[in-house]
């Protein structure tokens, strides 16, 4: 039998299965006797099984109509489910689509537009580019000394970093290299490009901005380019002590993370250090809140999720509703068990995450953060799995997401558009699951609110409440006979799942702690399992 996984979504598989009868007679047919009448009998209500008239109770339908009410014919009981179609890609649906195919080498930068697929790879110098239609290969760009992570498109052009030390930029119809610069000292960890409107800037003040960032040299150098695909050096940008992971580019500012565990923002006209922000963990990756003006946000290496508030800098972290079991939540500071490396952030409120730590991605919605952003809640929705390595890069473009990891194959998640759409179940009950780290210092306090003011390096933020993610392990646990209101199981996370944890961390102790608000029910026989 294959082992059972208790996550948002989980197969099982079964030997063989008996079924007992739902209703057992005293007396069968069998035992009926020449004297007695078929009619003495005792026979359920024609038409309706018992067990529907149990679902029709439940809805609040009797024997004689709905809520006692008569007169009504069954038609007219099943209402239509009033059309609910929300805006853009409906990410919180089962009814994805999967496609894959596979390529040469490991994969570590994508770039996807509606046309094309641009896959960069580890080792390999050369570029791939895929046709979006067909998924078949259409040219080989080669130029690059080495493999590298960093590609963007923008229009027909599209713009590779390596490890080779330099940045080049590419005609995507032909196939051809437009333009050349080696501004770094060494690798080139990210890209980032964007069209930007500034006063002054050319003749209608709009233009094309090209970032990048470096790593040991610990550099971010800034660009203009346009539709020619030429770059023109502006800036280089010295101040972080540490890789640059991730750049942002807004129409006022170049905002920069570094594994120094700071966010730098740079005035984009001179190149000015605005201001230097000092976080709690190191920044792996950024980008503008596009739900609310005015702030940024980022993952880290320590799992969490922040928004800054560019104007005043303050730091918030934002405690996810971690699944704990089918439709059971549990407020947690992680997304992932590793670092978060790529997120995405719809414009309808879901969001996305990967990380390299994982072979999962994961599905995400924003809510309430419309009129105060201390109330923002991330509750997570689903996980694909399709992946059989650790993740290395993600894309989101319009309803799709496209994944590679270590083996080799590129995943694409289509998901609806104009459908209709269903919530997720999450259940909201008094009841409620309590997991808790049990580690050196005892039980960690648990978390109960949906965001937290960072504190900075002596922030609690990622040290309290559940310190795994839902992809790292499988609740199982029973409950015994007890005449108090709790009962309390312990769980182990399996050495069988190796996901997000060191092979040290395999046996670490959960507690889980099942509060009910009543002094036991009635008919349990105990030992049930959950």
């Amino acid at each position: 039998m294959m082992p059972l996984k208790r996550s948002a979504s989980f197969k099982i598989s079964v030997d063989s299965v008996e079924v007992e009868p739902v209703i057992k007679y005293t007396n069968g047919l069998g035992h009926l006797s020449e004297d007695e009448d078929e009619d003495d009998i005792p026979r359920k209500p024609s038409g309706v099984s018992p067990l529907s008239r149990g679902i029709r109770a439940i809805n609040g339908i009797t024997e004689n109509g709905v809520n006692g009410h008569a007169g009504r014919e069954e038609d007219d009981i099943n209402d239509e489910v009033p059309e609910n179609i929300i805006p853009g890609a409906d990410w919180e649906s089962v009814n994805y689509q999967v496609s894959q195919f596979e390529v040469e080498d490991e994969v570590t930068g994508l770039a996807v537009n509606e046309d094309y697929i641009v896959a960069q790879f580890f080792m390999e110098p050369d570029i791939h580019i895929f046709s979006r239609k067909n998924l078949s290969l259409l040219h080989r760009l080669s130029g690059h000394d080495y493999g590298g992570q960093a590609v963007e498109i923008l229009d027909h052009v599209l713009y590779s970093g390596s490890k080779d030390f330099s940045v080049k930029s590419w005609n995507l119809k032909t196939g051809k290299e437009l333009a050349s610069v080696k501004d770094h000292r060494d690798y080139i960890q990210c890209l980032c490009v964007k069209k930007i409107k500034m006063d002054g800037l050319g003749e209608d003040g709009e233009g094309t901005a090209l970032a990048s960032g470096g790593a040991a040299d610990h550099r971010v150098v800034l660009y203009s380019t346009d539709n020619t695909g030429r770059l023109k050096k502006r800036f280089h940008l010295d101040g972080h002590s540490g890789w640059i992971t991730c750049i942002e580019i807004t129409d006022t500012m170049v905002i920069t993370g570094s594994k120094d565990c700071t966010v730098k923002l740079w005035d984009l006209a001179s190149g000015e250090m605005l201001q230097s922000l000092v976080q709690d963990a190191e920044i792996t990756c950024l980008a503008s809140f596009s739900l609310k003006p005015g702030y940024l946000m980022f993952g880290d290496g320590e799992s969490k999720m922040s928004l800054l508030d560019l104007s005043t800098g303050e730091c918030i972290h934002i405690m996810p509703n971690t699944l704990v079991g089918t439709g059971r939540y549990r407020r947690s500071s992680k997304y992932h068990d590793k670092s978060v490396d790529n997120f995405h952030l719809c414009d309808n409120g879901y969001m996305v995450t990967a990380s390299s730590g994982s072979k999962f991605v994961k599905i995400w919605k924003v809510e309430k953060y419309e009129d105060m952003v201390l109330k923002t809640d991330v509750t997570e929705l689903q996980i694909l799995r399709d992946h059989t390595d650790y993740l290395s890069v993600l894309r989101v473009f319009q309803n799709t997401i496209v994944s590679s990891s270590g083996d080799g194959k590129i995943f694409l998640h289509t998901f609806p558009e104009g459908e209709q759409h269903y919530d997720m179940l999450r259940t909201q009950e008094r009841n409620s699951v309590a997991v808790l780290f049990q580690g050196e210092q005892g039980l960690a306090p648990t978390v109960d609110k949906p965001t937290m003011v960072c504190e900075g390096k002596l922030c609690k933020a990622g040290k309290t409440g559940l310190t795994r993610s839902s992809s790292s392990f499988q609740v199982s646990f029973s409950l015994s006979k007890s005449t108090t209101a709790s009962a309390v199981g312990r769980m182990l996370v399996p050495e069988t799942i190796e996901e997000d944890s060191d092979e040290d961390d395999s046996s670490a102790e959960f507690v889980i702690e099942y509060v009910t608000d009543t002094e036991g029910e009635e008919g349990s026989d105990g030992d049930e399992e959950w």
